[in-house]
């Protein structure tokens, strides 16, 4: 099988957004910290009525400050992502899909969409990739 590199980062990028990963660039960390502060704060303020409140405006600051930090694995690859990484992803892909019988990049998507099996180890593989070797966490 002689896919190009290229090929190979199409098709995990398509797969990578319709299973919705993200990666989220450890805004979930600092949103759950904000959150269960402002949370803290407001219950040691004003009691139990202080927890629902401090949480509500915790958590909604929590959003603002973490809107848009979130981005998919696709656009992480295709503008993020150095070239060597790229390449450890690819061949980290290729060893799953060596077996296969296709000649295209498209044939190669079509096999692994008809095989969840499959599909789940690419999209695991990815997901592996990204937080053992970029150290990024991944929604």
């Amino acid at each position: 099988m002689v896919i190009r590199t290229d090929e190979i980062l199409s098709i995990v990028s398509k797969l990578s957004d319709e299973s919705g990963l993200k990666v989220t660039v450890h805004q979930s960390v600092k949103g759950g910290v904000v959150a269960g502060t402002a949370c803290t704060i407001g219950g040691v303020l004003l009691g139990p009525p202080g927890l629902a409140i401090g949480g509500a405006i915790g958590g909604c600051l929590a959003y603002v400050l973490g809107n848009g930090k979130f981005k998919p694995v696709s656009r992480v690859i295709s503008h993020d992502m150095k070239n060597e990484d790229r390449q450890q992803l690819v061949q980290s892909v290729r060893r799953i899909v060596a077996d296969l019988d296709a000649t295209d990049g498209m044939q190669l998507l079509v096999l692994i969409n008809g095989n969840a099996a499959l599909k789940g180890r690419v999209i695991t593989e990815v997901t592996n990739f990204f937080q053992n070797q970029l150290n990024m966490a991944i929604l």
